[in-house]
């Protein structure tokens, strides 16, 4: 049985709002636990024992941090590896029990097979670290316009991580957008699968002029939607993990922007909404 109560909702759905308010709503709407940037709660007025206090006020606990850089460049290796180790700490004390590792917007067209194995190495070597130092486990999230992008890119990296320093956190929607089937890609790997970004698909992609300038956005929130308003069957993905004992969080995430149809508030209960349904039908 996957647990209903093991479902989170990350910050970027409200894009300028205060941390306090992303927390707050994410209260309201009936989940049970925050996720957000590394860098955000290291810089949080207060410390570490002011947010705990902030989460604690909203019973929230917090599950997982999102730390991103570049990874896949071998030169800047060790200082990615040297700042996700202290956001990680950060993020322990606080609560989270999961690093979430993307790598940063692609810096070329391509990258070649020597260099996915040089990613794979750096995060079988920082998971590791995170695991045997903080106790905590590390997640793959891939992401458009990242280096690990597309079906094929998703297969070359997580096929080559070492599970147990590194499992797959994948992103539903950014799997979908860029051309993937998601129920499919979660399904292969859900022995693997280890935090999920739980994001629905319009069906249609966001679309760019040539200098990466988006010029249209069919929802409002970068071609995403909340959960159940979009096309991804998340009942099919989720008995696949309910097959292998699933114990990991299922968090929404949903791209906010100043085009997006309905308040941050009212997204997040959509989708709390949307998430329970699936989670129900996967449990009978």
């Amino acid at each position: 049985m996957l647990d209903p109560n093991r479902t989170g909702h990350t910050g970027i759905t409200w894009p300028h709002e205060p941390i306090e308010e992303k927390i707050a709503d994410t209260a309201d709407a009936g989940f049970a636990s925050f996720e957000t940037f590394g860098h955000v709660v290291a810089q949080y007025p207060g410390g570490v024992s002011a947010f705990r206090e902030l989460l604690a006020r909203h019973n929230l606990t917090y599950s997982a941090s999102y730390c991103s850089r570049t990874y896949i460049d071998a030169a800047r290796a060790e200082d990615d590896i040297a700042q996700v180790m202290e956001w990680a700490r950060v993020s322990r004390d606080v609560g989270a029990d999961t690093v979430v590792v993307s790598c940063v917007r692609r810096e070329k067209p391509h990258y070649d097979t020597d260099e996915y194995m040089g990613l794979a190495r750096t995060l079988n070597a920082l998971g590791a670290r995170i695991r045997d130092e903080l106790g905590l486990q590390t997640s793959l999230h891939p992401h458009t316009g990242t280096p690990v992008e597309t079906p094929d890119e998703i297969a070359m990296v997580v096929e080559a991580l070492d599970p147990r320093a590194c499992g797959f956190g994948p992103d539903t929607g950014q799997i979908a957008q860029a051309g993937g089937d998601a129920v499919e890609i979660v399904s292969r790997y859900r022995q693997v699968v280890n935090h999920v970004h739980v994001k629905d698909y319009g069906g249609t992609a966001v679309t760019h002029d040539s200098d990466g300038k988006l010029l249209i956005d069919p929802t409002g929130y970068v071609g995403y939607e909340p959960i159940g308003l979009g096309v991804i069957d998340f009942a099919q993905m989720f008995r696949a993990l309910r097959e292998v004992g699933y114990k990991g969080w299922l968090n929404v995430e949903l791209d906010g922007t100043s085009r997006a149809p309905r308040p941050p508030r009212e997204a997040a209960s959509l989708s709390y909404q949307g998430l329970s349904r699936a989670i129900n039908a996967a449990n009978r």
